[in-house]
């Protein structure tokens, strides 16, 4: 039943990521001024919003946390769930990027401007520090929602972060199966691109989720060294 969710869940968190992505690309195909590409960042949190408050199961947000089990049984079920989600991940994104081919492919704005984005990602000469920082910035995204105790602060601290990342052209491994669906122009670079971005995005989220877990052990010595 626990992988059963984490599939079904990782589609729902998939179509959201997707539903985030669509909402950016439409946005900043019309509004191309600095001001209309914060807006369109700043509405891609839509996606990551929805994830968190209705517990989707996001492998970005998840893989920072893998580690975090009390024993390690539920550590080995966390590290199983992983590619379970991402799988689910994957058929949400991708197949939403695909419906949203079908409908918006004779719109030649919306057309040109996916490519544009598609392109823009396999081409990348700097995809390892972009999904390394997107990474982190997703961990951070969940963490502060996890954290904080109000909730206006939680979906703040969600949309600061997120419009940093997406601003910055970091590069998401969710995001880009949607914009790759959508855009419909397939060849081996997509394969080596997403390989590389969920292998960033995984290693950016663990180093921060180090670097908080090293920080609460400092604090902690700290205190009972009082």
């Amino acid at each position: 039943m626990r992988y059963l969710k984490a599939l079904l869940y990782g589609v729902y968190a998939g179509l959201a990521i997707g539903l985030g992505s669509l909402v950016f690309t439409v946005i900043s195909t019309y509004f191309t001024s600095t001001f209309g590409m914060v807006l369109a960042s700043a509405l891609f949190s839509i996606g990551l919003i929805l994830v968190c408050t209705l517990g989707l199961q996001l492998y970005t947000g998840k893989v920072g946390v893998v580690f975090d089990g009390p024993d390690r049984k539920e550590i080995a079920r966390n590290a199983i769930c992983l590619p379970i989600m991402l799988a689910g991940n994957a058929i949400g994104a991708f197949g939403l990027g695909l419906l949203c081919y079908v409908l918006f492919r004779d719109i030649p704005e919306l057309s040109t401007r996916i490519v544009a984005i598609s392109e823009g990602k396999f081409t990348s000469d700097t995809v390892f520090l972009q999904g390394l920082f997107c990474g982190a910035l997703v961990y951070i995204a969940v963490y502060f929602y996890k954290n904080l105790n109000n909730f206006a602060m939680k979906i703040i601290g969600i949309i600061t972060a997120v419009t940093l990342f997406v601003y910055c052209g970091f590069q998401h491994c969710i995001a880009n199966m949607f914009y790759f669906g959508m855009a419909f122009n397939w060849d081996i670079r997509m394969l080596w691109n997403l390989l590389a971005v969920i292998l960033t995005n995984s290693v950016g989220a663990l180093l921060v989720r180090c670097i908080v877990y090293l920080a609460g052990s400092l604090q902690n010595k700290k205190e009972e060294n009082k």
